[in-house]
């Protein structure tokens, strides 16, 4: 006669990966030859391994809750062990835990929300960015009216240009020559 099946939380350690999914394919995996019934599968946190394990520096810890059979979880945990693909796993009951704290967010899941906010800030003040900077109708006249000057300039002979700079007011003063002494006659 079998057992009832008890609640279980599972803390999994894998190689970290860009895909979720394929990080816990063998969390899984081996949930499913124990005949574990999966409730909730998600994230906890990617960190630095204050030692090697099994070679690796880091590891995305995976946090677990699933129904299994109490006379599984002995296999269960062999199995894990000679797993290449799981590094360790912390397995406990469960029983006291609500279905609300099983599908509570985690410290990754609350981070990928956070940046997935800032994002979602940033990109409309982008656009009001590119719509400031594109020049104002006044902005665009004077600069075609200082391009048109300077075409002016540019196609002039050069005796002319200075000719002109020389004629403005409070340009350069001309330097003043000096008088030598009046001589008396």
């Amino acid at each position: 006669m079998g057992k009832q099946m008890r609640t279980y939380e599972g803390m999994f350690l894998v190689d970290p990966t860009d895909d979720f999914e394929q990080a816990c394919q063998p969390v899984r995996e081996v949930l499913e030859r124990a005949e574990a019934e999966i409730i909730t599968i998600k994230p906890w946190d990617e960190r630095r391994l204050a030692y090697k394990i099994k070679g690796r520096k880091r590891g995305l810890y995976i946090l677990t809750y699933f129904r299994a059979k109490p006379e599984k979880i002995a296999p269960l945990q062999y199995e894990i062990q000679i797993n290449e693909r799981l590094l360790r796993a912390l397995i406990l009951l469960a029983e006291h835990v609500t279905e609300e704290q099983m599908h509570a967010d985690t410290p990754a899941t609350l981070a990928a929300k956070a940046q997935q906010e800032v994002q979602e800030q940033a990109e409309p003040q982008d656009e009001e960015q590119t719509q400031q900077q594109e020049p104002t109708e006044e902005q665009q006249d004077e600069l075609t009216e200082q391009q048109e000057v300077d075409e002016q300039l540019s196609t002039q002979p050069e005796g002319a240009a200075e000719s002109a700079q020389e004629e403005e007011p409070g340009q350069e003063e001309k330097p003043k020559q000096e008088e030598g002494p009046k001589q008396q006659e």
